[in-house]
């Protein structure tokens, strides 16, 4: 009980202060120190995730145990152009072995991205452009480079740290949770990503719900911390050694989404829950496999375009789709 109160007031101290909104500076001056904030993210992290159910939403729910655990990341850039910045996370351990992980991406005043739609499917969205005006969204991509979640938000600034709150969003099951929970379907959110000099937080204002077309209820209240400290002991070198390896596979890989998402209207896995463990570990398998048997740039886009195919129900733009339960 102690420990969550705890996170709580650890993670809303943070939001607590008044923001002070950049109204004097030029766009061109704002859209810097945004991505001064941004990139502030790169480095070396040791990393604290915290889960904390908090109170239950729906009668006769038991809170279900905290989840926390620790490890390091290296974040480097994957891409960056005025208004774009692409960060891979990367996890290392004391052995110096390497898994890709998450990669976070953010564009500004994007009016068109893919969100979440429940069902395992994903749509894209078009937004007015005066609703992302000033904004930047963040979509967060799965370690195989798939679609997860995206939103848009402002950054705000004050001397002593930086802050950027999502709109509400909604989300499929945490990997920590996909193997081990089947009592809800669809998590929705409002993400918070506060940079200071010290390091970087992300603090997750999560609700577990129950969404289906004719039983729709929330189940619970939670409160997830993430933090990056700066770790200057571990040795990192294993990760960038990764990517030189890896580099124009996972290149290729992001080609081919980009490929996908941009002729596509709607998408969804074909397998239950499985799905994504099915096609991370067959992509994963290829990049260990890369550099050893020598493939020509079309051969391995084919062979990329192949592998994510087979797991994917396509709607192509100009057809209605309706992959998920939530779409009208």
């Amino acid at each position: 009980m102690q420990k969550w109160i705890f996170l709580l007031i650890a993670g809303l101290g943070f939001v607590a202060f008044p923001i002070i909104f950049a109204f004097g500076l030029s766009t061109d001056d704002r859209l810097a120190t945004d991505r001064k904030a941004i990139l502030s993210m790169v480095g070396n992290w040791r990393v604290s995730y915290r889960f904390n159910e908090l109170y239950p939403l729906h009668p006769g729910y038991s809170l279900h145990a905290p989840y926390d655990i620790k490890g390091y990341e290296k974040v480097i850039i994957a891409e960056e152009k005025p208004k774009h910045i692409s960060l891979q996370h990367l996890l290392v351990d004391s052995r110096k072995r390497v898994i890709k992980h998450w990669r976070q991406d953010w564009d500004y005043e994007r009016e068109a991205f893919w969100v979440y739609a429940g069902n395992n499917s994903w749509k894209i969205i078009n937004l007015n452009p005066q609703e992302v005006k000033g904004c930047w969204t963040q979509t967060v991509w799965n370690v195989d480079d798939s679609p997860r979640y995206a939103s848009y938000g402002r950054w705000n600034h004050t001397e002593s740290y930086s802050e950027w709150i999502s709109n509400k969003l909604m989300r499929p099951l945490p990997r920590r949770e996909l193997s081990r929970r089947s009592d809800y379907n669809l998590m929705e959110s409002v993400m918070h990503q506060i940079v200071f000099q010290e390091g970087w937080i992300i603090q997750e204002d999560n609700e577990k719900w129950i969404k289906e077309p004719s039983n729709t209820y929330a189940l619970v209240k939670e409160l997830g911390i993430i933090s990056y400290s700066s770790e200057n002991q571990l040795d990192f070198s294993a990760a960038l050694s990764y990517m030189k390896k890896t580099e124009k596979f996972w290149s290729s890989v992001r080609s081919v989404w980009e490929e996908i998402l941009g002729e596509y209207l709607e998408i969804k896995y074909k397998e239950k829950g499985e799905g994504k463990k099915l096609l991370a570990e067959e992509l994963f398998a290829e990049a260990e496999k890369f550099g050893s048997t020598p493939k020509t740039d079309k051969q391995l886009h084919d062979l990329i375009t192949k592998i994510i195919e087979s797991h994917f129900i396509l709607v192509p733009k100009g057809k209605k789709g309706n992959l998920s339960f939530l779409c009208q």
